[in-house]
């Protein structure tokens, strides 16, 4: 009935490796959810893509027919073992999909009643003990750096479904979090440089980690390539400076 009811909150990032592209789709849930503590076993399902570009992805016609195959074995595990599909991941011709569950009871069966309707496919699947959901953690979920990506698209997904043309530069400020006063002095220093104005500076009582708050803003374009750019220097910055950049915000131009 859980996993019946678990929905998850569904992404895709792209990274690179060896010049090639690195295909991930993961829920970032899964990972906090009560769930990931009821289904501690992993099923790693690998395909060999019949036919790939240079540099190593799906062509796009075969693409109806890979998804077909995702969704039948969602489906058909999810019904047998109560599987949680937590994401997929593909590079170099192969695209391996990754469920978490509590039973792998004849789980081997329930793959090929999936994928015998596809012949033309070699596959491989496994089952391990995964409490740690190391293959979760380690393979499908973001790094710091690559869910600030999600995190700028999500915004600027945002701003587009709410009529947002993203041609026009505009205000937009950005929230900062640091763990000694000295350390905000210092980042508030090397980012006025770079035409960003103080807008506050405060100090979050009851909170120990990163009590120093800073706002700052400058006006720059909030398409995605740009406010991403944007984004990452302020990220690192932070990082070099023991802070932790919070993201920004902006409103609505038409």
């Amino acid at each position: 009935m859980n996993a019946q009811q678990y929905k998850g909150n569904w992404d895709a990032y792209v990274i690179q490796m060896n010049r090639k592209p690195i295909s991930v789709v993961v829920d970032l849930d899964f990972g906090t959810s009560p769930q990931a503590k009821e289904n501690q076993n992993v099923i790693i399902v690998q395909l060999n893509v019949n036919h790939v570009q240079a540099d190593g992805m799906p062509v796009r016609n075969e693409i109806k027919t890979l998804d077909s195959i995702e969704n039948g074995l969602v489906s058909n595990l999810k019904n047998a073992l109560n599987a949680l599909y937590t994401g997929r991941y593909t590079q170099d011709g192969k695209r391996d999909f990754y469920f978490y569950t509590n039973d792998t009871s004849h789980y081997e069966q329930h793959i090929k009643s999936v994928l015998q309707n596809f012949p033309s496919y070699t596959w491989t699947v496994s089952a391990s003990r995964d409490a740690e959901l190391s293959n979760y953690l380690n393979v499908l979920y973001p790094t710091q750096k690559e869910m600030e990506h999600i995190q700028n698209r999500r915004v600027v997904d945002d701003l587009r479904q709410k009529g947002d043309a993203l041609t026009a530069a505009r205000k937009v400020d950005h929230f900062i979090f640091f763990k000694t006063e000295t350390d905000r002095k210092k980042f508030a220093r090397a980012v006025q440089d770079s035409g960003f104005v103080v807008e506050n500076a405060g100090k979050e009582m009851g909170v120990k980690e990163r009590p120093y708050s800073l706002q700052i803003s400058r006006t720059d374009k909030v398409d995605y390539n740009s406010i991403d750019k944007v984004s990452i220097y302020l990220w690192e910055l932070a990082m070099h400076h023991f802070g932790k950049y919070d993201g920004w915000e902006t409103f609505v131009v038409k």
